[in-house]
């Protein structure tokens, strides 16, 4: 079977920098991928590159082993879940709204949802369990639920590969928690492909199989989580904070924390 996504030496540039350089990754079937580097080191970049929002200036993308990618047609299995919500709350929106928005790049813009779009959306509110909020105005959401909504949006596409970045970072300990646990579900439920970029190492969900770090513009380690995650390549990113983030990340999963 082919890989679900596959970069080869990719370098992106952006403005005359270079804000990713000679990247390779590849993700199986299945995969659930931490990413991971301390601020601008190109996390976010390597995402929007995946989705096709940036060229690399050299270098191979392949997705669903297609290559060359035709973007109008693979983006729309692509479920991508970013920071912020792009929706202003204050507009009139309700939940189902939004989620119906992630049949739009499956459909095409201006074209009206069919039986089956409308039973995925249904089905995306359902599993993620935003169904009794479906006729709540967006504006009227807890950041939790909102978290929610994002990632019932991005389920309804019916996706391969999931994208999510940092989709803790607004929310309070409980709703971390409770997020993240959402993510390892739907992971599992879905059969999912999962790349998830976390900044707060300790919130790393305990069901990652596989670890990236990347650190200014390259990829310095990769591989199995559990050899990824030693005190050695910690210290590399983050200096001498290396040992405590292990010894935190290490107290949390094995204490069934995130």
């Amino acid at each position: 079977m082919a890989p679900i996504l596959e970069l080869e030496r990719i370098t992106v540039r952006r403005r005359g920098q270079t804000v990713i350089e000679e990247v390779s990754i590849t993700l199986q079937q299945g995969d659930f991928v931490a990413l991971i580097g301390a601020n601008g080191s190109g996390k976010t970049t390597l995402l929007r590159t995946i989705m096709g929002f940036l060229h690399p200036a050299s270098g191979m993308v392949a997705l669903f082993g297609q290559f060359p990618v035709n973007w109008r047609q693979q983006r729309c299995r692509i479920g991508y879940v970013p920071q912020a919500l792009s929706i202003d709350a204050r507009m009139p929106m309700t939940v189902r709204d939004v989620v119906a928005m992630g049949r739009i790049g499956v459909v095409g813009l201006g074209r009206r949802l069919a039986r089956t779009d409308h039973e995925a959306v249904e089905q995306a509110m359902a599993d993620v369990g935003v169904a009794p909020l479906a006729q709540r105005p967006v504006g009227q959401l807890s950041g939790g639920e909102l978290q929610k909504v994002q990632i019932a949006r991005a389920l309804s596409q019916t996706p391969g590969l999931l994208l999510l970045d940092e989709p803790t970072s607004n929310l309070d300990l409980g709703a971390q928690r409770e997020c993240l646990d959402l993510i390892c579900r739907l992971h599992e439920e879905r059969s999912l492909t999962t790349l998830i970029v976390m900044h707060d190492l300790k919130s790393l969900p305990t069901d990652c199989t596989h670890a990236l770090i990347i650190d200014d513009a390259r990829l310095v380690f990769e591989g199995a989580f559990q050899d990824v995650f030693t005190e050695e390549n910690l210290a590399h990113v983050y200096k001498h904070q290396g040992r405590a983030i292990l010894r935190e990340l290490l107290e949390s999963r094995a204490g069934g924390g995130l």
